[in-house]
């Protein structure tokens, strides 16, 4: 299991190789912002319910830090949900920092979420921590 799964985790490209660009006269659209859906800003543990893989903090401007155990910064980039997903880019580029993107549950009784990468099936438990 790599050690920054939550980028990796929750958290397919959203959007896919056939795309064409924008003409000049269409509007960029702007910076992915998080939204106020089912994931929130806040510190979270992914794993698969029993272990915990990781940790992420979601921030308000739309960004995200993967933490290892001692709390330390080992990775980030952006978060946002679109049309019922969350979707992470991690920072930088290579084979293993495309945008994915994953389905998430209501969350349950005890605050948890479930969530389900829709190009593979990758699967992981989300609980928020009080900070």
């Amino acid at each position: 299991m790599p050690a920054a799964v939550s980028a990796s985790l929750v958290l397919a490209a959203c959007s896919g190789s056939g795309e064409t660009a924008p003409s000049e006269t269409e509007a960029e659209p702007d910076a992915p912002q998080a939204s106020s859906g089912v994931m929130q800003p806040g510190l979270y543990a992914v794993g698969d319910g029993t272990q915990v893989y990781s940790r992420t903090r979601l921030s308000e401007d739309g960004t995200y830090t993967d933490l290892n155990d001692a709390m330390e910064p080992v990775g980030g980039g952006t978060w946002a949900e679109r049309d019922e997903l969350i979707c992470f880019d991690p920072e930088g580029d290579g084979g293993d920092r495309q945008e994915r993107c994953w389905t998430v549950s209501p969350p349950d009784e005890n605050g948890v979420i479930m969530s389900a990468r829709i190009d593979s099936d990758e699967k992981y438990a989300i609980t928020p921590i009080e900070e």
